[in-house]
């Protein structure tokens, strides 16, 4: 049976806001529908479209109210499956870019099938992450030992006057023996050992100047007459200094030469441990990317677990999972009519064709990016205008896409369609066996300039670079590049607007100030914008994707 649903339930509405309390302050951020077709989200006091009309110009941005609906197919185990990857299959072959911008999944122990396929795959993922853990903190234990072992015999290699080479894993002598440290590292760890009554250490008591006596004595000092004269001591204790001399000198003579291979041997062993700690930690980044992409609803936050406690359709007596993914999909507007990129001046049409208006200018580095009650940097407060000029370039060049590959963002595209699509998908299984797979598709369709698109798939890439750091910092990797340990630049300063007083004075009296057109972008909202630009999208785009996944599910027939 298949039942195709366009006004949802309202606990799924509910669910489907639910699921954006992670939210944040950016504007864009927020661009889930309510169940009469409206964006909640707030920027400056008004509501989102509002602002981006009072914007016109500067952007374009349009939430059509027919272009957000709900289509609810019911099938057997699969189908909603086969519906939704014919669907991102078949967005690629209509030349739209897709990708996948959050998942979640929730699945009741009753499922046992389901359960094992997911939950406790989960659940091996976090004995894996913490079997590498261990491993990885045991082997970094033991290069800090190591570590501490190259210490001192880098130090003892430079009381012998010689300097390591690494490139050519060799010595070379830089300057004279220091005798002095050599002679106490003697006494104080090698002449120690030798026992109670016997070390120099233990018989000072006898002569009490014999320490001082043995750290002036040379190589050359070993006739023990000439040193009771040199030294003006007793028989005994120069028969005494004389012993230890040549003790010291037989000891320089055998842990001189064996000092460099036991350093070669060391180094060997710490370049090898820090190896194994690398590809430790490299070894787990998949395993922990994994776990995070298995997120289960109950652990996402408090918005999740209260509304997953109390959806009709998950008692908790019942086999049953559900699934939720977003998608991001997204092209130009390459269908549009030339008559509607006319207006403005000549001027700004050279600009558009040097390249001088592109998505990162300067009205949106300062309201869309870099604001700081509703840009991007609200949200993600470590992004930097290199960071921003670095995503510019990569969305917007064929070379940094590499070979045959389509940049996110044409540089002579001004407009594009892009598309929010969420599938909520709950499959339950009777107590009698047989199965089924009920599937809801959110598609909210967004007419935008390629600044707002360009703001929005910098949101994508900010969540990507914090899932990376978050990564790191987890298995303890400090990855150079990361624009969140090492930010490269600084933020962009604000730069005065001379005009605003006069602006407040205007708006104080309900006047709209203005000298010339708004920014690069359409300002004809309800004659151009309303009637050309987004009527035509929505011809071309929203009703091709909606009529497609009407007919996978069965709608009509």
């Amino acid at each position: 049976m298949l039942i195709i649903i366009f006004a949802a339930s309202e606990k799924l509405i509910i669910l489907n806001k639910a699921i954006m309390w992670n939210m944040g302050r950016f504007a864009l951020s927020n661009l889930a529908r309510t169940y009469t077709n409206q964006v909640p989200a707030v920027v400056e006091g008004m509501p989102l479209d509002d602002w981006a009309h009072k914007n016109i110009g500067n952007l374009v941005f349009a939430l059509p109210y027919e272009g957000h609906t709900r289509i609810n197919p019911t099938g057997p185990p699969g189908f909603i499956s086969g519906i939704y990857f014919s669907l991102v299959f078949q967005l690629r072959k209509w030349e739209f870019f897709v990708q996948k911008a959050d998942e979640w999944i929730e699945v009741s122990p009753v499922h046992q099938q389901y359960y094992q396929l997911t939950v406790k795959q989960k659940q091996e993922v976090e004995q894996q992450i913490k079997a590498g853990l261990a491993s990885a903190a045991q082997s970094v234990a033991d290069l800090e030992l190591l570590k501490h072992d190259e210490r001192k015999y880098r130090e003892f290699l430079d009381y012998f006057g010689y300097e390591y080479d690494e490139s050519a894993n060799g010595f070379k002598e830089k300057k004279e023996k220091d005798e002095h440290a050599l002679r106490s590292v003697f006494i104080d760890q090698v002449d120690v050992h030798t026992g109670e009554g016997i070390a120099i250490r233990t018989i000072v008591s006898r002569w009490p100047t014999l320490i001082v006596d043995f750290m002036k004595l040379n190589d050359s000092d070993t006739d023990p007459d000439k040193v009771k004269e040199k030294m003006d001591v007793s028989k005994a204790e120069a028969v005494v200094l004389v012993t230890k001399n040549k003790l010291y000198m037989e000891w320089k003579k055998l842990f001189g030469g064996e000092i460099q291979d036991r350093f070669r041997r060391i180094r060997e062993l710490v370049r090898s441990r820090e190896s194994s700690v690398d590809q430790y930690r490299e070894w787990l980044k998949p395993y922990v990317a994994r776990h995070q992409i298995l997120q289960e609803g109950l652990g996402i936050g408090p918005g999740a677990r209260s509304t997953l406690s109390s959806l009709f359709a998950m008692p908790a007596g019942h086999a049953t999972s559900f699934n939720q993914i977003e998608l991001w999909t997204w092209r130009e507007f390459g269908a549009t009519p030339p008559e509607l990129y006319k207006g403005g001046t000549e001027l700004l049409g050279q600009e558009r064709a040097e390249g001088a208006v592109r998505p990162y200018d300067s009205w949106t580095k300062k309201n869309l990016i870099f604001h700081k009650d509703h840009g991007l940097v609200a949200d993600f407060p470590w992004i930097t205008d290199e960071w921003v000029k670095e995503q510019e370039k990569f969305m917007t060049t064929r070379e940094s896409q590499g070979a045959g590959i389509r940049p996110w963002i044409d540089p002579v595209k001004m407009y594009y369609s892009f598309f929010i699509i969420t599938l909520e998908k709950l499959n339950i299984r009777m107590p009698t066996g047989s199965e089924m797979e009920d599937g809801t598709f959110d598609v909210n369709y967004i007419y935008m300039s390629e600044n707002a698109l360009f703001a929005k798939l910098l949101e994508m890439k900010a969540k990507q670079v914090e899932m990376n750091h978050y990564i790191d910092n987890l298995i303890g990797v400090r990855d150079p590049g990361c624009p969140i340990c090492t930010p490269k630049g600084q933020k962009p300063k604000d730069e005065r607007d001379w005009l605003q007083p006069a602006k407040k004075f205007f708006d104080y009296f309900g006047f709209e100030f203005m000298f010339a057109k708004k920014g690069p972008y359409e300002h004809d909202f309800f004659e151009r914008i309303s009637k050309g630009h987004v009527r035509s999208a929505a011809y071309a785009r929203y009703a091709t994707i909606t009529n497609f996944i009407k007919q996978k599910s069965g709608y009509g027939q």
